[in-house]
């Protein structure tokens, strides 16, 4: 059969065997035709892979594969011939079908597929076209490892090296900021670029140049996806990855640092971009999903040995970049200082001034308030995390001293949606912001309905707030510092300009100090009634994030006691019975699926936790005798494995 573009429906909806012979043809006159169909080829994919399910393959024979690769990556790597513009169009096409082909499978067919792209040097590819003299291929670049990343498998593939050249140079794309795509549509030369980027012919080049900045800013978040994505796996890389990612290119933390501060622009309001490059950041100083921070087990020498090892050393990587500890507080004061009614303004002429093809809605709107959620618990949950390498990284009493007032603010009552005054819009929006959590899966279990331990979790701010204030104060009591910032005339050396001697000596006042550890009794309890009630609802994994992090909390402030010298006993009373009954419930969510290991640990935390437990705490011996049957039962599962 002779293809052509009035007849490419029919040929692409052949049977096998002639479906991959057609295509065969197809790919082959793809590069002598005028017109060329790879848009054709393109909108197949797409179309096939959204009518049919995950387990519903495309199935195309392996010999179609191999075929589709080389012909594509040939075209892609061809010179150009005597129509320039044709030809990248066509360029063009045949690396988006690359990405909507990535689409399409189920998970054990994409892992062949990203295999022989690889080998296609499909990677290399994109990254070359970083640099691309055109402004469309640098986009479809970053596109196209989005999905090698997200769709698929890419980041399980990669050495530290790899993945250390893919994360930084994504980084820098989001850095550089759409002037260079905008004088591509300014250009006499470049200007026909408009109708890949607002999908029309004959596009004024002043009105393309007015939207290409959304065009851009899209693209910036595919390329913080792609970070993401490499390390968001299922299971999730070894601390020993993350660190030997870093060792190659420490500077990465700086550039992630500075996407994370990346302004909110008028052209694309709906941004994520920051808050995808906080993700990104917990991820690397992300802990396995066995261990609650704080919680000391049997089984800590593995632990110790192994991951906290490199976790240590990830985290003096970060202490030792120029102005670490004021980089995490320029992500706080970034969120805090935006104005929620200039955002909302932008929202309401994105249509006009930049043309938006689909103009962000109200929900959009609200959900910039997740995305500022995510970024300000991310932060915390760093800076929780760098309090457990305090010693060993040499982190000052002044850094930590700076933080205190992010988590101190972090820790204050949010009100819930019954105390909502709807006249007050800033209330909700303050309440949906603090009320975020994280909990992400590797985006392909979503595509093909997978389920799949979440490698990042992160609690909402009720309980990651107390949680990164309780650590920073047991840090503080470790060295015994809280007479000395009592009787400080001035403010230390190296304090943050974005606090003052005043607040800290506020938030370290014993009477301040009373009120909060209250406070964050108040929270753990009311994380286990929320671990408790999606329990009931078999919501198995959220419970367990509840737990652990009620759990977490739980031990910072039993950590805090024990270096205060009983001072502060009373308030924390009843914090170990807590402990207690969170790893134990925490170990139970995790029998009921199955992960073996992470029962091991928290039953066995629970089980310490309960030693030579004060007759105060009240705790239930029948929740002792309990705990010790959940270790025996995780022991049994992991022997049966």
């Amino acid at each position: 059969m002779n293809i052509a573009l009035n007849n490419i429906e029919q040929v692409l909806n052949a049977r096998e065997p002639e479906l991959s012979q057609n295509l065969y043809k197809t790919l082959h006159e793809a590069s002598r035709a005028k017109p060329r169909p790879n848009g054709a080829i393109k909108l197949w994919f797409r179309k096939e892979s959204q009518t049919r399910k995950s387990h519903d393959p495309l199935s195309f024979s392996s010999f179609w594969q191999r075929t589709f690769l080389g012909v594509v990556t040939s075209h892609l790597y061809a010179q150009t011939q005597s129509q320039p513009k044709e030809r990248f169009i066509g360029q063009y096409h045949a690396l988006e079908a690359l990405a909507e082909f990535m689409q399409t499978g189920n998970l054990t067919e994409r892992r062949m597929l990203l295999e022989d792209m690889k080998k296609h040097h499909v990677v290399n590819i994109c990254l070359s076209h970083l640099s691309h003299p055109l402004c469309i291929f640098r986009q479809l670049a970053v596109h196209t490892l989005r999905v090698l990343a997200n769709e698929s498998v890419l980041g399980e593939t990669l050495s530290a090296t790899e993945a250390s050249d893919i994360i930084s140079a994504v980084c820098r794309f989001a850095l550089d900021g759409p002037d260079f795509f905008i004088e591509g549509m300014r250009s006499p030369n470049t200007t026909w670029q408009s109708q890949i980027v607002m999908g029309a012919t004959d596009v004024p080049a002043k009105r393309a140049a007015e939207h290409v900045p959304r065009f851009y800013a899209m693209a910036q978040a595919s390329a913080l996806w792609t970070a993401h994505g490499l390390l968001c796996t299922s299971p999730p890389p070894s601390r020993k990855h993350c660190l030997d990612i870093l060792k190659k290119r420490p500077e990465i933390l700086d550039l992630l640092f500075d996407c994370a501060i990346i302004a909110r622009p008028a052209w694309y309001p709906e941004t994520r971009v920051d808050s995808i490059a906080c993700e990104v950041i917990a991820l690397l100083f992300q802990w396995p999903s066995h261990v609650v921070p704080g919680v000391s087990t049997p089984q800590d020498n593995i632990f110790r040995a192994q991951e906290w090892k490199a976790m240590t050393q990830i985290a003096a990587i970060l202490t030792s970049r120029d102005e670490w500890c004021e980089k995490i507080i320029e992500v706080w004061m970034k969120i805090e200082e935006e104005d929620w009614r200039e955002v909302r303004g932008w929202f309401d002429r994105v249509e006009v001034d930049y043309h938006a093809s689909e103009p962000p809605d109200d929900d959009a709107f609200t959900e910039v308030f997740e995305y500022r959620g995510t970024s300000r618990v991310a932060m915390l949950r760093l800076v929780s995390t760098l309090s457990h390498a305090a010693e060993s990284c040499g982190v000052t009493n002044a850094e930590i001293e700076s933080l205190l007032r992010m988590a101190y603010i972090a820790s204050r009552k949010v009100k819930n949606a019954s105390e909502l005054d709807h006249t007050k819009p800033e209330d909700r929006y303050t309440c949906t912001e603090r009320n975020e959590e994280v909990f992400r899966r590797p985006m392909y279990t979503i595509s093909l309905n997978m389920q799949v331990d979440a490698p990042l979790q992160i609690a909402d701010e009720s309980i990651m707030g107390p949680t990164a204030l309780a650590r920073l104060l047991v840090v503080l009591a470790q060295r015994k510092a809280f007479d000395t910032i009592q009787g400080l005339k001035k403010a230390p050396n190296g304090l943050s300009s974005s606090t003052c001697l005043n607040h800290v000596q506020q938030i370290t006042n014993p009477d301040v100090i009373r009120r909060f550890l209250k406070i964050a009794l108040q929270r753990v309890k009311a994380s286990m009634d929320k671990g408790r009630e999606r329990a009931r609802k078999s919501n198995n994994d959220y419970a367990k994030a509840a737990f652990t992090s009620a759990a977490e909390l739980s031990a910072a402030l039993v950590a805090f006691d024990s270096h205060t010298q009983g001072q502060y006993s009373k308030e924390v009373l009843g914090a170990r019975k807590e402990l207690a009954l969170a790893l134990g419930n925490a170990a139970e969510m995790a029998i009921r699926e199955k992960h073996w290991q992470q029962a091991l640990y928290f039953g066995s935390g629970a089980v310490n936790a309960a030693e030579n437990i004060a007759a105060g705490e009240q705790l239930d011996v029948s929740v002792i005798a309990k705990n010790k049957r959940r270790v025996e039962q995780a022991r049994n599962g992991i022997s049966a494995k």
